[in-house]
Protein backbone atom coordinates (compact mmCIF):
# COMPACT_ATOMS: atom_id res chain seq x y z
CA UNK A 1 0.00 0.00 0.00
CA UNK A 2 1.68 3.22 -0.71
CA UNK A 3 2.95 4.90 2.34
CA UNK A 4 2.52 8.23 1.16
CA UNK A 5 -0.63 7.66 1.02
CA UNK A 6 -0.53 7.99 5.35
CA UNK A 7 1.43 10.51 5.39
CA UNK A 8 -0.57 12.88 3.06
CA UNK A 9 -3.62 12.47 5.36
CA UNK A 10 -1.96 13.02 8.42
CA UNK A 11 -0.81 16.16 7.34
CA UNK A 12 -3.62 17.17 6.17
CA UNK A 13 -5.43 16.47 9.60
CA UNK A 14 -3.12 18.08 11.72
CA UNK A 15 -2.15 21.83 12.00
CA UNK A 16 -2.13 24.48 14.15
CA UNK A 17 -2.33 22.43 17.48
CA UNK A 18 -5.80 21.12 16.40
CA UNK A 19 -4.69 17.67 17.62
CA UNK A 20 -5.03 19.10 20.87
CA UNK A 21 -8.79 20.42 20.34
CA UNK A 22 -11.80 18.39 22.12
CA UNK A 23 -13.96 17.46 19.30
CA UNK A 24 -16.90 15.53 18.86
CA UNK A 25 -16.64 12.48 16.26
CA UNK A 26 -19.10 13.50 14.44
CA UNK A 27 -17.48 16.71 14.31
CA UNK A 28 -13.66 14.52 13.69
CA UNK A 29 -15.31 12.84 10.87
CA UNK A 30 -16.37 15.57 8.76
CA UNK A 31 -12.98 17.36 9.14
CA UNK A 32 -11.07 14.56 7.68
CA UNK A 33 -12.81 14.93 4.67
CA UNK A 34 -10.68 16.11 1.67
CA UNK A 35 -11.40 19.02 -0.89
CA UNK A 36 -11.97 18.34 -4.53
CA UNK A 37 -8.53 19.44 -4.73
CA UNK A 38 -7.02 17.95 -2.03
CA UNK A 39 -8.55 14.18 -2.95
CA UNK A 40 -7.09 15.21 -6.77
CA UNK A 41 -3.81 15.25 -5.38
CA UNK A 42 -3.60 12.03 -3.15
CA UNK A 43 -5.14 10.58 -6.08
CA UNK A 44 -2.82 11.71 -8.39
CA UNK A 45 -0.10 10.64 -5.96
CA UNK A 46 -1.54 7.60 -5.89
CA UNK A 47 -1.38 7.06 -9.70
CA UNK A 48 2.05 8.24 -9.73
CA UNK A 49 3.72 5.69 -7.18
CA UNK A 50 1.77 2.81 -8.17
CA UNK A 51 2.50 3.22 -12.31
CA UNK A 52 5.61 4.09 -11.21
CA UNK A 53 6.52 1.10 -8.67
CA UNK A 54 4.87 -1.79 -11.28
CA UNK A 55 5.54 -0.12 -14.70
CA UNK A 56 1.95 1.20 -15.90
CA UNK A 57 -0.20 4.03 -17.00
CA UNK A 58 -2.92 4.65 -14.31
CA UNK A 59 -6.51 6.43 -14.35
CA UNK A 60 -8.74 6.81 -11.55
CA UNK A 61 -12.36 8.99 -11.18
CA UNK A 62 -13.96 8.99 -7.51
CA UNK A 63 -17.57 10.46 -8.09
CA UNK A 64 -18.28 11.96 -4.59
CA UNK A 65 -21.23 15.31 -3.51
CA UNK A 66 -18.10 17.61 -4.98
CA UNK A 67 -18.28 16.13 -8.32
CA UNK A 68 -16.18 13.62 -9.52
CA UNK A 69 -12.72 14.18 -9.17
CA UNK A 70 -10.37 12.32 -11.94
CA UNK A 71 -6.57 11.78 -12.44
CA UNK A 72 -4.50 10.35 -14.99
CA UNK A 73 -6.19 7.79 -17.80
CA UNK A 74 -9.20 9.36 -19.40
CA UNK A 75 -10.67 5.98 -20.01
CA UNK A 76 -12.26 6.97 -23.04
CA UNK A 77 -11.58 3.69 -24.87
CA UNK A 78 -13.39 0.94 -24.99
CA UNK A 79 -15.41 -0.42 -22.12
CA UNK A 80 -15.10 -4.26 -22.34
CA UNK A 81 -16.60 -6.22 -20.12
CA UNK A 82 -17.48 -3.05 -17.69
CA UNK A 83 -20.44 -2.14 -20.20
CA UNK A 84 -22.26 -5.55 -19.08
CA UNK A 85 -23.31 -3.83 -16.15
CA UNK A 86 -26.21 -1.31 -17.96
CA UNK A 87 -27.00 -3.70 -20.53
CA UNK A 88 -28.17 -6.44 -17.46
CA UNK A 89 -29.67 -3.07 -15.90
CA UNK A 90 -31.83 -2.05 -19.15
CA UNK A 91 -32.48 -5.49 -19.78
CA UNK A 92 -33.85 -6.19 -16.23
CA UNK A 93 -35.54 -3.13 -16.29
CA UNK A 94 -37.73 -4.32 -19.74
CA UNK A 95 -38.01 -7.59 -18.12
CA UNK A 96 -35.90 -9.43 -20.89
CA UNK A 97 -33.40 -10.72 -18.39
CA UNK A 98 -33.28 -14.03 -15.96
CA UNK A 99 -31.47 -13.77 -12.97
CA UNK A 100 -29.51 -16.56 -14.34
CA UNK A 101 -28.47 -14.80 -17.58
CA UNK A 102 -27.84 -11.94 -14.80
CA UNK A 103 -25.87 -13.71 -13.00
CA UNK A 104 -23.65 -15.03 -15.37
CA UNK A 105 -22.87 -11.88 -17.10
CA UNK A 106 -22.20 -10.15 -14.05
CA UNK A 107 -20.52 -12.57 -11.56
CA UNK A 108 -18.66 -14.44 -14.34
CA UNK A 109 -18.83 -12.46 -16.58
CA UNK A 110 -19.89 -14.46 -19.17
CA UNK A 111 -19.95 -13.15 -22.89
CA UNK A 112 -22.27 -15.51 -24.47
CA UNK A 113 -24.44 -14.52 -21.80
CA UNK A 114 -24.28 -10.80 -22.14
CA UNK A 115 -24.54 -11.02 -25.79
CA UNK A 116 -28.17 -12.58 -25.58
CA UNK A 117 -28.93 -9.53 -22.91
CA UNK A 118 -27.46 -7.10 -25.71
CA UNK A 119 -29.33 -8.35 -28.35
CA UNK A 120 -33.10 -9.05 -26.06
CA UNK A 121 -32.39 -4.95 -25.62
CA UNK A 122 -31.66 -4.47 -29.27
CA UNK A 123 -28.66 -2.98 -27.92
CA UNK A 124 -30.77 0.18 -27.16
CA UNK A 125 -29.52 1.65 -23.20
CA UNK A 126 -32.22 3.89 -23.49
CA UNK A 127 -32.12 7.08 -21.23
CA UNK A 128 -29.90 5.68 -19.14
CA UNK A 129 -27.44 8.27 -17.46
CA UNK A 130 -24.40 8.42 -18.13
CA UNK A 131 -23.74 5.30 -20.34
CA UNK A 132 -22.98 5.88 -24.22
CA UNK A 133 -24.61 4.41 -27.36
CA UNK A 134 -23.46 0.53 -27.61
CA UNK A 135 -21.64 -0.03 -30.35
CA UNK A 136 -22.29 -3.62 -32.56
CA UNK A 137 -19.73 -5.05 -30.19
CA UNK A 138 -20.90 -3.96 -26.92
CA UNK A 139 -17.25 -4.83 -25.44
CA UNK A 140 -15.60 -1.96 -28.14
CA UNK A 141 -18.24 0.86 -26.36
CA UNK A 142 -15.95 3.95 -25.45
CA UNK A 143 -16.85 4.91 -21.85
CA UNK A 144 -15.09 6.93 -20.07
CA UNK A 145 -13.56 6.90 -16.46
CA UNK A 146 -15.57 10.05 -15.24
CA UNK A 147 -19.02 8.30 -16.94
CA UNK A 148 -17.85 5.33 -14.85
CA UNK A 149 -17.50 7.18 -11.99
CA UNK A 150 -21.13 8.89 -12.23
CA UNK A 151 -22.82 5.96 -13.53
CA UNK A 152 -21.54 4.04 -10.52
CA UNK A 153 -22.76 6.63 -8.53
CA UNK A 154 -26.03 6.52 -9.50
CA UNK A 155 -26.06 2.28 -9.79
CA UNK A 156 -28.03 1.52 -6.66
CA UNK A 157 -30.95 4.01 -7.61
CA UNK A 158 -31.05 3.05 -11.36
CA UNK A 159 -31.07 -0.51 -10.42
CA UNK A 160 -34.62 -0.25 -9.43
CA UNK A 161 -34.86 -4.27 -9.17
CA UNK A 162 -31.52 -4.97 -7.77
CA UNK A 163 -30.59 -8.15 -9.46
CA UNK A 164 -27.42 -6.55 -11.07
CA UNK A 165 -26.44 -4.60 -8.10
CA UNK A 166 -26.46 -7.80 -6.11
CA UNK A 167 -24.45 -9.83 -8.75
CA UNK A 168 -21.79 -7.19 -8.49
CA UNK A 169 -21.18 -8.14 -4.69
CA UNK A 170 -20.58 -11.81 -5.92
CA UNK A 171 -17.83 -11.88 -8.47
CA UNK A 172 -16.25 -14.82 -8.97
CA UNK A 173 -13.17 -15.89 -7.14
CA UNK A 174 -10.62 -15.16 -10.44
CA UNK A 175 -12.00 -11.51 -10.92
CA UNK A 176 -11.57 -10.44 -7.13
CA UNK A 177 -8.85 -7.81 -7.34
CA UNK A 178 -8.36 -4.25 -7.89
CA UNK A 179 -11.82 -2.65 -6.19
CA UNK A 180 -12.21 -5.76 -4.73
CA UNK A 181 -9.88 -4.20 -2.30
CA UNK A 182 -12.13 -2.48 -0.69
CA UNK A 183 -14.54 -3.74 2.19
CA UNK A 184 -18.34 -4.03 0.70
CA UNK A 185 -17.32 -2.94 -2.88
CA UNK A 186 -20.39 -3.91 -5.51
CA UNK A 187 -17.73 -4.10 -9.06
CA UNK A 188 -17.25 -4.78 -12.74
CA UNK A 189 -14.14 -5.14 -14.57
CA UNK A 190 -13.28 -5.65 -18.21
CA UNK A 191 -9.93 -6.19 -19.62
CA UNK A 192 -8.05 -7.40 -23.16
CA UNK A 193 -6.04 -5.15 -25.67
CA UNK A 194 -6.75 -2.25 -27.49
CA UNK A 195 -4.20 -2.93 -29.74
CA UNK A 196 -1.21 -5.43 -30.15
CA UNK A 197 0.98 -2.90 -27.47
CA UNK A 198 -1.93 -1.59 -25.32
CA UNK A 199 -3.51 -3.92 -22.72
CA UNK A 200 -6.07 -2.88 -20.63
CA UNK A 201 -7.73 -3.31 -17.28
CA UNK A 202 -10.38 -1.82 -15.98
CA UNK A 203 -13.13 -1.44 -13.27
CA UNK A 204 -16.13 0.47 -12.53
CA UNK A 205 -17.56 0.09 -8.60
CA UNK A 206 -19.69 1.39 -5.99
CA UNK A 207 -19.12 1.67 -2.12
CA UNK A 208 -20.95 2.33 0.64
CA UNK A 209 -19.72 5.28 2.59
CA UNK A 210 -21.42 6.76 5.47
CA UNK A 211 -25.09 7.24 4.74
CA UNK A 212 -24.61 7.19 1.01
CA UNK A 213 -21.90 5.24 -1.66
CA UNK A 214 -19.04 6.82 -3.39
CA UNK A 215 -18.44 6.15 -7.46
CA UNK A 216 -15.02 4.35 -8.66
CA UNK A 217 -13.48 4.17 -12.16
CA UNK A 218 -10.03 2.49 -12.65
CA UNK A 219 -7.97 1.07 -15.83
CA UNK A 220 -4.60 0.96 -16.31
CA UNK A 221 -2.25 0.17 -19.28
CA UNK A 222 1.05 -1.77 -18.26
CA UNK A 223 3.43 -1.24 -19.90
CA UNK A 224 4.46 -5.39 -20.23
CA UNK A 225 1.24 -6.16 -21.75
CA UNK A 226 0.98 -8.15 -18.84
CA UNK A 227 -2.97 -9.03 -17.20
CA UNK A 228 -0.46 -10.18 -13.66
CA UNK A 229 1.11 -7.14 -14.19
CA UNK A 230 -2.26 -4.92 -14.91
CA UNK A 231 -3.79 -6.91 -11.52
CA UNK A 232 -1.20 -5.96 -9.28
CA UNK A 233 -1.44 -2.27 -10.78
CA UNK A 234 -5.36 -2.02 -9.75
CA UNK A 235 -4.94 -4.00 -6.68
CA UNK A 236 -2.65 -1.34 -5.48
CA UNK A 237 -5.07 1.09 -6.45
CA UNK A 238 -8.22 -0.53 -4.84
CA UNK A 239 -5.84 -0.87 -1.46
CA UNK A 240 -5.02 3.41 -1.92
CA UNK A 241 -8.70 3.67 -2.22
CA UNK A 242 -9.37 1.57 0.32
CA UNK A 243 -7.21 3.57 2.25
CA UNK A 244 -8.92 6.80 2.07
CA UNK A 245 -12.38 5.49 2.57
CA UNK A 246 -11.34 3.85 5.75
CA UNK A 247 -9.83 7.02 7.24
CA UNK A 248 -13.11 8.92 6.14
CA UNK A 249 -11.63 11.67 3.24
CA UNK A 250 -13.81 11.01 0.56
CA UNK A 251 -17.69 11.59 1.35
CA UNK A 252 -20.66 10.25 -0.33
CA UNK A 253 -21.72 11.05 -3.45
CA UNK A 254 -25.79 12.55 -3.37
CA UNK A 255 -27.92 10.22 -5.47
CA UNK A 256 -31.66 9.11 -4.96
CA UNK A 257 -32.97 9.98 -2.38
CA UNK A 258 -36.07 7.14 -1.70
Amino acid sequence: MPALLGVGLLAGCVSDGAAEENVSPESAADSSLLTAEELRQELRALAREVGDGYGGRVGIAVATADGVTHVGLTGNSWSWSTIKVPVAVVADREEVATEALIGASISSSDNAAAYQLSRAIDGDLGDLPHTPELEALPGETKWSLVEQAQFAAELPCLDTVGTTYAAMADIVDWQQYGLAEIPDAHFKGGWGGDTSRVYTVRQLGTVPVGKGVVGLAVITHPDDNSHDTAVEILDAVGSGLAELIEAGAIGPAVTCTS
